[in-house]
């Protein structure tokens, strides 16, 4: 792979290019889904192939081919090149790349265990136990389960002399139930999501011990009351929290959005370039930080499709807005100085483009549980999990659901309820957040299916916070 790296670039050299870059990847992707306590799917698939980018006189080429053959590479340069050379003189000042050192190594993501060394017995196994379970109950009329592993190679090259490499395992363990009872159903699920880990993230999730809570709940859920429309006092849970910062953070301080060059899945922005460092966006205590160094965080890959290192920085700092999310292009014009790292695709088959990175909100200083916000709450719910969402084209107005909910009266939590559905505007929302538990009750969710772009593709990120509490929020209701 990186001999076919170092070929595609003094191709691409050889071709005259203003700049190139080359991505090799070899992904290797097992999943086993079940329905009920069967196998309904089960694959192995293997693909390999490269992306080639050619830059030249300001606009872009990109091509790709299946395949790791010499002949492919060379006539995936030549299209790549033509393409970019056939644009000359349809794209205004052209693009121009923020600055890169030089980079050079190797990444591999944490891994204690294979997921590709456990036995396929093993794995129907652990799933057909977990069905069984989640299934024991007349009142549960579906279960799904699945289990999903990805090892991916990757090497890439540019021809301002970057060369890394990297090898990342993807895990990801799933399980749903789903209650009946009079005319309605509701569910519940295991939603911690994928981790750049192996199997040991498969034992750390404890299905066998978490599919009976999971029908339980399921089934609670199913026969609970649904909460008269109000306000409420909102104590979100980190997992749920991981959605509602994805869509109303997440998305909104993408640079591309910003700069009006996306505008596919729901949109653009409200945010514009002036308001960095300055627009207020939550409370004092929220701060949200980006971070491609997590270990496990799915965008944690070692350096980006441009091969710019992972970082950490503050997106929301005490508060106050700070930077978007950037690729190389979009630095530059931005006048950053240098690239966030954001720049990622599907595969190598993609265009990389402006993707979000791992991020959270950070947990509060002081030592602060759960149960002390939740006592401290005279008339709230307590959610957790991620449920339906919807947002406006410009990422402020929003409504969220969520996977279980507990009222809360006076301090303590009373019953379950089912069919929540909260709305409120970004700034408004995170500036009504007034408690944060500290780092002791952190969890975040590993995000798989992030789609943008046309056409459409997918990328992986994850977020997390702990606990924390929002004031004053509409729950139900007739939007006015």
């Amino acid at each position: 792979m990186k001999q076919l790296a170092e070929k595609a670039l003094d191709m691409l050299k050889s071709r005259g290019v203003d700049y190139g870059d080359v991505r090799v990847e070899d992904i290797k992707t097992e999943t086993i889904y079940f329905r009920n306590v069967r196998v309904d799917t089960s694959s192995f698939n293997c693909s390999e192939g490269f992306g080639v980018r050619a830059l030249v006189n300001g606009s872009w080429g990109f091509a790709s081919s299946s395949g790791l053959s010499r002949e492919n590479l060379e006539n995936t340069v030549d299209r790549a090149v033509a393409i970019a050379r056939s644009a000359k003189g349809m794209c205004g000042a052209g693009t121009r790349l923020a600055t890169l050192t030089v980079q050079t190594g190797e990444y591999k993501s944490p891994c204690k265990i294979d997921p590709f060394s456990v036995s396929r017995e093993k794995k129907i196994d652990l799933l057909t136990r977990v069905s069984e379970i989640a299934n024991d109950s007349q009142k549960i009329s579906l279960t799904r389960t699945a289990l999903w592993f990805e090892k991916r190679n990757r090497v890439f090259g540019n021809t301002e002399g970057s060369l890394v490499s990297t090898e990342l395992i993807f895990s990801y363990p799933f399980l749903i139930a789903y209650a009946t009872d009079k005319n309605d159903a509701q569910n519940r699920s295991l939603q911690d999501g994928a981790r750049l880990a192996g199997w040991e993230w498969i034992e750390e999730q404890s299905m066998l011990e978490r599919a009976e809570s999971i029908r339980e709940e399921a089934i609670m859920k199913v026969m609970a009351e649904e909460p008269s429309p109000g306000k409420y006092d909102l104590v979100l849970e980190g997992l749920h929290l991981s959605l509602t910062m994805h869509e109303s953070v997440g998305h909104p301080t993408e640079s591309d959005r910003a700069l009006g060059w996306e505008a596919n899945m729901a949109g653009r922005t409200f945010l514009t370039t002036e308001d960095r460092n300055t627009l207020k966006y939550g409370s004092e205590i929220v701060n949200l930080v980006a971070d491609n160094t997590l270990p496990y965080g799915l965008a944690s890959c070692g350096w980006d499709d441009e091969g710019v290192p992972g970082q950490k920085w503050f997106i929301v700092k005490n508060g106050i807005f700070q930077e978007f999310g950037t690729v190389r292009e979009t630095a530059s014009i931005l006048s950053t100085g240098s690239s966030r790292g954001c720049c990622r695709a599907q595969d190598f088959s993609h265009f990389p483009i402006n993707r979000q990175p791992n991020f959270y909100l950070e947990p509060g200083k002081e030592p602060l549980t759960p149960d002390e916000i939740i006592a401290d709450t005279k008339k709230g719910i307590f959610i957790e999990g991620r449920g339906s969402f919807s947002i406006g084209q410009r990422r402020l107005n929003f409504q969220f659901g969520g996977d279980f909910f507990w009222e809360i009266k006076d301090g303590r939590k009373v019953r379950p309820l089912k069919k929540v559905i909260y709305r409120s505007t970004t700034p408004e929302f995170w500036g009504s957040c007034d408690a944060i538990a500290d780092k002791r009750f952190f969890r975040t969710m590993g995000v798989l299916t992030c789609g943008k772009g046309e056409p459409v593709q997918a990328a992986r990120m994850t977020h997390g916070s702990s606990p924390a509490r929002f004031r004053e929020i509409t729950v139900g209701g007739e939007i006015k």
